[in-house]
C-alpha cells in the first residue's frame, strides 16, 4: 500500500508542478517576469502519512526566471488528507471506479480500479492476521459499545462491541470487537469466547458500564476476575435516582442544583482514598449522610458496592486508569466524527470491515497524530 501511495505522490507532485509551470516537458516558453521552470528533483528521506511512512519519495523542483525555487512542501498536508479519505470514501460506500476517477482529475493518470481494490484487499488481509495474533499479558479488560446507524429509514442500528487490555506496563490496546444488533450476554460472551481462545484464558479485573448483559457473559467466561463498574456511569445512574428522590420532597426543588453539585463533589472524593480500607470508610460515611434525603440513590449505590472499589485491589500504579470504560470509548472518539458524513452502516459485514480497517491504522494515526473530517476536508480543499 505504502508503495502505490508513493507512486501516486510523485505523479500528484508532478501534475502539480505542470500546473505551476503552464506548460508540457520539453516546450518552450517566453522569458516573461515570473515565469517558472522545471528545475529537476530532490528528495524526501521521510514524509509521514496516517497509514505510515514512506522513504526516498522523488519531489520536483521549481525556479522562476530570477533563480528562486519554489518548493511543493506546502502541498504536504492535503497528501495526507488525500491517504485518509481513500480508505474512509471505500468504506463509506464509495466505488473504486469513482476513487478512479477521483484521482485521475487530481493528475494520477496511473489509477485503476484493480490498483485500489488490491490495496483495500491487503488492508482486509492485515486486519484478520491482526484480530487472530495471541494474547498475553493481559491484566485488566475494558468492555464498551459503540452505537452506530444502519442505512435505510426505520432500521436499527448496530453496536461495536470492543474489548480493550491494559498491560502490566500501564500500556492498552484494542483486542478485538464484535458487531451486534444489542449489548446483550450473547454477543459479549462471544467477544470474551474469543478472547479466550487466542490466550488470554484469565483477567485480573473486567472494567464495563450499567449492562447486566455484559457482567452476566463475563461470569460465564471469566468467573474469577474482579468486577468493576465504571464510575461515571454510576454516577450518571445515581444522580438519576436522586433526581427522583428530590422530586418526592415538596418545596425543594429551589436547591436541587445545589444538591446535585453537592453530590458529584462528595461522590468523586469517595476515590481519592489511598487505599480500600480507606475508602470503605468514606463509602460508610458517604451513605449515612445521604441515606434520609435520597434513599433510592443510597439503595441503588449500596446494590452495587461489591463493583466500586475493586480497582483499588490492584497491585498497579496505573490501576486508576482502569475505574472508568473511558480508555474503550477513546479508542472510538474519532470513528463516530469521520463516519458521520456518511449516511450509515450497510450491513453488519460492512459495519465490521469498517472497524477493522479503522483499526489497522490506529496506531500509526495515534504516533503522527490526526485531524478530524471536517479539517481534513478543510486541507484537503484549501490551497497551501
Amino acid at each position: 500500500m505504502l508503495q502505490t501511495y508513493k507512486s501516486y505522490l510523485e505523479h500528484l507532485l508532478e501534475a502539480l508542478r505542470d500546473e505551476i509551470v503552464g506548460r508540457k516537458r520539453y516546450a518552450r516558453g517566453g522569458r516573461e517576469e515570473g515565469a517558472s521552470y522545471r528545475y529537476g528533483y530532490r528528495k524526501w528521506k521521510t514524509v509521514q502519512i496516517p497509514w505510515g511512512t514512506l522513504t526516498e519519495a522523488r519531489v520536483p523542483r521549481i525556479r522562476t526566471s530570477c533563480g528562486k525555487e519554489v518548493r511543493l512542501v506546502t502541498y504536504e498536508h492535503r497528501l495526507k488528507a488525500l491517504t485518509e479519505e481513500l480508505l474512509l470514501g471505500y468504506v463509506g460506500g464509495m466505488s473504486a471506479r469513482r476513487w478512479t476517477m477521483l484521482l485521475r482529475e487530481l493528475g494520477i493518470g496511473e489509477a485503476h480500479p484493480q490498483t485500489l481494490l488490491r490495496l483495500i484487499k491487503g488492508l482486509r488481509e492485515e486486519k484478520e492476521r491482526w484480530r487472530r495474533r495471541p494474547l498475553s499479558g493481559v491484566k485488566a479488560l475494558v468492555l464498551d459499545g459503540v452505537w452506530g446507524r444502519l442505512r435505510g429509514k426505520g432500521r436499527r442500528g448496530l453496536v461495536i462491541l470492543s474489548a480493550v487490555g491494559v498491560k502490566e506496563d500501564g500500556s492498552h490496546e484494542l483486542l478485538d470487537w464484535v458487531v451486534a444488533e444489542q449489548e446483550d450476554r450473547a454477543s459479549y460472551e462471544r467477544l470474551l469466547t474469543r478472547l479466550y481462545e487466542r490466550g488470554l484464558e484469565e483477567v485480573e479485573l473486567v472494567v464495563a458500564d450499567e449492562a447486566e448483559g455484559i457482567w452476566q457473559a463475563v461470569e460465564t467466561v471469566y468467573p474469577e476476575a474482579k468486577k468493576q463498574v465504571c464510575l461515571w456511569h454510576l454516577q450518571c445512574t445515581l444522580e438519576q435516582k436522586l433526581l427522583q428522590d428530590m422530586g418526592d420532597q415538596k418545596g425543594k426543588k429551589a436547591h436541587l442544583q445545589e444538591e446535585r453539585r453537592a453530590f458529584r463533589t462528595e461522590y468523586w472524593r469517595l476515590f481519592e482514598a489511598g487505599g480500600k480500607e480507606e475508602a470503605e470508610e468514606a463509602f460508610e460515611a458517604f451513605v449515612k449522610k445521604w441515606a434520609t434525603k435520597a434513599p433510592r440513590m443510597t439503595a441503588a449505590l449500596l446494590w452495587r458496592r461489591e463493583r466500586v472499589f475493586s480497582y483499588l485491589e490492584l497491585p498497579y500504579e496505573w490501576k486508576e486508569k482502569v475505574r472508568t470504560s473511558n480508555l474503550a470509548e477513546n479508542m472510538f472518539r474519532h470513528m463516530r466524527s469521520f463516519l458521520r458524513r456518511y449516511p450509515g452502516y450497510m450491513s453488519r459485514a460492512h459495519a465490521d470491515e469498517v472497524v477493522g480497517l479503522y483499526v489497522v491504522g490506529m496506531q500509526v494515526i495515534q504516533e503522527v497524530g490526526r485531524r478530524t473530517p471536517y479539517q481534513l476536508q478543510l486541507n484537503f480543499n484549501t490551497p497551501h
